[in-house]
């Protein structure tokens, strides 16, 4: 703790210090874009209407009044740990996402917020809190070398959903809801997630706010404001908040945004002109799970059978995707998936060459030095009738778990729940209202949406179970080759789905309980 309580004074000294070089004024004539005019230094036009407008925001800016209130009545002295380094196993940076559970104070919101977040809990429960990285990839060979080693090196761990469940077989973690102190049915764990990852009501794995890659890593889609104004087509934040943000919707938005302007076919060309609905690199199975088009559902007993080939929905969700996607209508172009190639997906939106982009929550980040502006929406759902939206996150999002090395679940228990809920109240605001950018979220109706997203994120069981995917591969193929063959490549995994999800169910009972 005396790490964070120097570095908070020296912060507040460097805060100081800035509000001191502002008022006697910068001659440096080199930072900023800054200028000198009679031997005066003036600030750039448009960095300061960018200072204006943080100013602006500061004046009133009070992220608790923006977190709904739950009270957790814990007091300092009521748990004294004895000084316990708390220490959590986490990934390495993924996708420019923003991964950190222990950052250094650096003047970063989030770095800061995350700061002291971590030493109000030290400071409550007596402990120090530590994070070690390793790659993403073997996050979770590294985890099991050491629990079957028997080595009590990590309170918490956050492995990919979809590499932690090979290893749940083996007894190498616990089941999060036999743990009291976890309040995994409050608000700030992930409700949708946690609901369709329980098995015989087990639970090895979760999302919360604690770690926001599950915030960075939702999928969504961004509207180019500026095409939509010269289209004259309405912002459909209305449709969405009312919960009519529907697929006929959004391929109404699309056929609009259509044009070959003077291009011979709507082929892709970096150097071309035409026009596109949406742009993204063909991620076509993130777009089914908004259209609710799971691949395994839970029949009235509450366990999961593979109903893709018995589903209407399904079926006929799939053939608009492979429409949609596999055509060379304009509705949609498949570019790189590097974030800002000159041919990539991100670059093709920013040239006001899509009217939607298709992308990551953490792409909003990526848009704030762009010119243009932009809003949010959900995924599309199948229809009005779909009861509400889904967000899917990605397969691989990092996600908390307890390996059955750890010798007090109890402490473990609470101290997460707490740093959980601390970042649900102090740390999602300023996520809200700060790092998502002013420009992009500035708008109630975004911070709105943004809401609704959150509240829906989650993954199709299938996924992180490894259930379907061979089938989940085939279909992504399908809707990029635009090729309709759906029964008979359903037909082909069948049995195999089947299968998986048997052996799951067949592990699951045998797990020891704590």
């Amino acid at each position: 703790m005396t790490k964070r309580i120097l570095a908070l004074l020296f912060a507040a000294l460097l805060l100081v210090s800035s509000m001191l070089l502002v008022a006697c004024g910068d001659k440096d004539t080199g930072g900023r874009g800054d200028r000198t005019e009679g031997g005066e230094t003036t600030m750039d036009p448009a960095e300061a209407s960018k200072l204006k407008e943080m100013e602006d925001f500061f004046a009133t800016y009070t992220p608790e009044d923006t977190a709904e209130t739950y009270t957790y009545d814990i007091k300092e002295g009521d748990y004294d740990y004895g000084g316990h380094e708390f220490k959590f196993l986490n990934a390495n940076p993924i996708y420019f996402m923003y991964l950190f559970l222990d950052p250094d104070m650096t003047g970063d919101i989030l770095d800061d917020t995350c700061y002291e977040r971590n030493y109000e809990v030290e400071t409550l429960f007596n402990i120090t809190i530590t994070e070690e990285t390793q790659h993403n990839d073997g996050l979770a060979a590294y985890a099991k070398t050491l629990i079957y080693a028997d080595e009590d090196v990590y309170d918490a761990m956050y492995i990919p959903a979809n590499h932690v469940t090979p290893l749940v077989s083996e007894n190498l973690f616990y089941d999060l809801l036999e743990v009291e102190e976890l309040h995994i049915d409050r608000i700030w764990w992930d409700q949708p997630l946690i609901s369709r990852n329980t098995i015989e009501d087990r639970l090895f794995f979760a999302t919360s706010d604690l770690h926001l890659m599950a915030f960075e890593g939702i999928w969504l889609m961004y509207f180019n404001e500026d095409m939509m104004k010269s289209l004259g087509l309405e912002e459909p934040y209305e449709l969405a908040l009312n919960q009519g943000w529907t697929w006929e919707e959004f391929t109404k938005y699309c056929a609009a945004a259509a044009s070959l302007n003077g291009d011979a076919s709507f082929v892709f060309d970096v150097n071309g002109n035409s026009t596109y609905g949406m742009v993204d690199f063909g991620n076509a199975i993130y777009t089914a799970y908004g259209l609710g088009l799971e691949m395994a559902t839970r029949d009235d007993s509450g366990r999961y059978q593979f109903t893709a080939e018995s589903n209407p929905h399904f079926l006929s969700g799939w053939e608009n995707l492979i429409n949609f996607y596999g055509k060379d209508d304009g509705l949609s172009v498949i570019c790189k998936a590097q974030d800002l190639d000159p041919d990539g997906y991100f670059t093709t939106f920013m040239e006001d060459r899509a009217l939607f982009l298709h992308a990551e929550l953490k792409g909003a980040t990526m848009l704030r030095e762009w010119e243009g502006n932009f809003g949010i929406l959900p995924q599309p759902k199948y229809d009005a009738e779909q009861e509400d939206y889904n967000s899917q996150v990605l397969a691989g999002c990092l996600s908390f778990c307890i390996p059955t090395t750890n010798t007090n679940l109890e402490r473990t228990g609470r101290i997460v729940d707490y740093l959980t809920y601390r970042s649900y109240t102090s740390l999602l605001p300023r996520y809200y209202d700060i790092h998502v950018s002013l420009k992009a979220l500035g708008r109630q109706e975004s911070k709105d949406v943004l809401k609704i997203i959150r509240g829906t994120r989650g993954l199709d069981a299938s996924n992180p179970f490894g259930w379907t995917s061979d089938l989940y591969s085939s279909l992504q193929t399908l809707a990029v080759e635009g090729n309709l063959a759906l029964a008979s490549t359903i037909e082909t995994y069948r049995n195999q789905c089947i299968a998986n999800i048997e052996n799951t169910y067949k592990t699951y009972p045998a797990l020891n309980h704590n």
